[in-house]
């Protein structure tokens, strides 16, 4: 146990010295339960978030204690048994877990900690893909879990260009757009919108010069949802593994609704329960996104309308062999859909304009959009790319980017 602490200090001691962006996660965590966990995909913060917990709770202190689930502390000792040496010999109080689901037995071991040693709290990251609901053991009533996606527009502009920029409802964003877009104070917006789609979801990507090593790192990202989460997770082999990083990219390269589960099962020859099994491996673990007709049925559940990568990012890192234009279409509905989702609202497909949100209709376009396709339509907008300003129902597209 003393190795542990003595871990814990090295890292803080490198942890203290780098710039923390407060990105809120931690107003929203109150460690009332006594399991929390801040789960979402690769590349998002979640560590640093943890490592942040644990300093505000004691850790200097020793009454927070950091560990990593793939500690090699973790191959002769078990997470239960740390937690009862905690309990009798130390004033811990927090425990923290980085990427929980590396410990082979966590589900259990969390419920029994949850269960008996009541003064110690547990706060744990992990995977997208964790399912503390449907699993062997059910923890949800001890768990409280806290999902964190990647940066916003806004939380771009404040992290990247130190520049303060408040959030907006989508109250805000249909009635008052031309005041917001008018008071910001941030020069080259749609130059800083550009990047933003390109490389500007990740928070770690200010630790790379060159947009090169930013793609190569997202590769690494997916690489490692794929063949360490998802397989550590669901306990799958190679093959299997090997097949999703294929749909994955068929998903990655297609155009929003060219893609259905039935094409996908004929395209790579597995019928039509195992693609639909595999793609909601691949959604589930914050890899694509799904886009649901509004009245769908239980059949319709398993083949969405349209499929997308979870942001745009993916996108420009996967160099599509298309055309500049086709892209940045994709890269739009992406967009959309990727922020719409991240605060937590019911994104539909519209056959009138490309999203419908609460009653609200979303055509997505270029600055020359018109309003032919949503004509006569009541609560129906244009989110323009390529305009700084917008008039009437016509919205400029990164103003979608400040709700979170």
């Amino acid at each position: 146990m003393e190795t542990l602490f003595e871990n814990q200090r090295v890292i803080f001691e490198q942890f203290e010295g780098e710039r923390f962006y407060d990105r809120g996660v931690m107003n929203a965590i109150t460690l009332d339960n006594a399991v929390t966990g801040i789960v979402g995909v690769r590349g998002i913060g979640k560590t640093t978030n943890l490592l942040k917990q644990a300093l505000m709770n004691g850790a200097k202190e020793r009454r927070a204690l950091y560990v990593s689930a793939d500690d090699l502390y973790f191959l002769d000792n078990k997470l239960v048994d740390l937690v009862k040496q905690l309990y009798q010999e130390t004033d811990v109080t927090l425990l923290c877990i980085d990427e929980v689901h590396k410990y082979p037995n966590w589900a259990q071991e969390l419920k029994n900690i949850a269960d008996k040693y009541k003064r110690i709290r547990v706060l744990f990251t992990g995977s997208s893909s964790i399912d503390i609901v449907h699993g062997k053991y059910d923890l949800s009533r001890r768990v409280t879990l806290h999902h964190l996606y990647g940066f916003s527009f806004r939380e771009y502009l404040e992290f990247y260009l130190d520049c303060r920029v408040d959030k907006i409802t989508m109250q805000e964003l249909v009635t008052n757009h031309v005041h917001i877009a008018e008071s910001l104070k941030v020069k080259q917006i749609l130059k800083h919108f550009n990047e933003y789609l390109r490389t500007g979801y990740y928070p770690f990507f200010r630790i790379f010069s060159q947009e090169r090593e930013k793609f190569q790192a997202i590769k690494n990202t997916t690489q490692k949802t794929i063949y360490e989460d998802i397989a550590t997770l669901r306990v799958l082999k190679t093959p299997t593994l090997m097949l999703l990083e294929k749909l994955f990219k068929y998903v990655l390269n297609s155009l929003p609704g060219e893609l259905s589960v039935y094409k996908l099962a004929n395209t790579v020859g597995k019928d039509f329960e195992s693609i639909t099994e595999y793609l909601a491996l691949l959604q589930q673990s914050g890899l694509i996104r799904y886009l649901y007709s509004k009245k769908a049925g239980k059949a319709q559940m398993r083949n969405p309308q349209k499929m997308y990568p979870e942001n745009t990012n993916l996108i420009y890192a996967g160099h599509l062999a298309r055309l500049a234009d086709v892209t940045l279409g994709k890269a739009r509905e992406t967009f959309v859909i990727n922020q719409l989702q991240n605060i937590g609202r019911d994104v539909f497909y519209s056959s009138i304009g490309d999203f419908d949100v609460d009653g609200m209709i979303f055509e997505v376009g270029g600055k020359n959009k018109t309003n032919q396709q949503i004509k006569g339509q009541k609560n129906a907008f244009i989110l323009a790319d390529g305009i700084t300003v917008g008039v009437g129902n016509k919205i400029p597209l990164y103003l979608l980017g400040l709700l979170y």
